[in-house]
């Protein structure tokens, strides 16, 4: 038990910056979101993972940590923010998995295509660096969401454990 909490306690500092880099992210995408209201999806599933992460956060510190009492509120925004965090971490998990596990040349190919699309890009970015974007940013995605299924599956755990601090 002692060896989980410290493992849950490192999965929470992990996942609080990455919490707030994503709050900063989803403001800006909400901007744009706003002229194509399909892309709102992905600003409510963002910010369902930040709102998992502050509250679980909370839970940790004044549950956990102290012990004293919650708002049963607060234990259900969890519960369903987490549902949400567990959809959006899997997606990660799935787009990191698949980038990584495709052949450059696969993944050459359709940067390729997207660069010949768009015609507005940089003049600077060709397929070479992009590709080593797109590989960066999927392992980020994977260790994200990873890190984010293993602290929602503890998280949940502990909300039965802690369920005598909620009111």
């Amino acid at each position: 038990m002692l060896n989980s909490m410290k493992l849950y306690k490192v999965l929470t500092y992990i996942l609080i910056p990455i919490a707030y880099f994503f709050a900063f992210i989803d403001v800006m995408f909400l901007m744009s979101a706003l002229a194509n209201p399909a892309a709102l999806i992905v600003v409510f599933g963002i910010a369902c993972l930040v709102i998992y992460t502050l509250l679980s956060f909370k839970f940790y510190k004044q549950g956990v940590l102290s012990e004293q009492p919650l708002n049963a509120k607060t234990k259900d925004w969890i519960k369903v923010n987490a549902i949400v965090s567990i959809i959006l971490c899997s997606l990660f998990c799935l787009d990191g998995v698949s980038v990584l596990g495709s052949s450059n040349a696969t993944l050459l190919k359709y940067i390729d295509d997207y660069i010949i699309q768009k015609p507005g890009m940089p003049a600077d970015a060709n397929a070479n660096m992009l590709l080593t974007v797109l590989k960066a940013v999927s392992v980020i995605l994977l260790i994200t969401g990873t890190v984010g299924l293993l602290h929602i599956r503890t998280t949940l755990r502990l909300l039965k454990q802690y369920s005598y601090l909620f009111e």
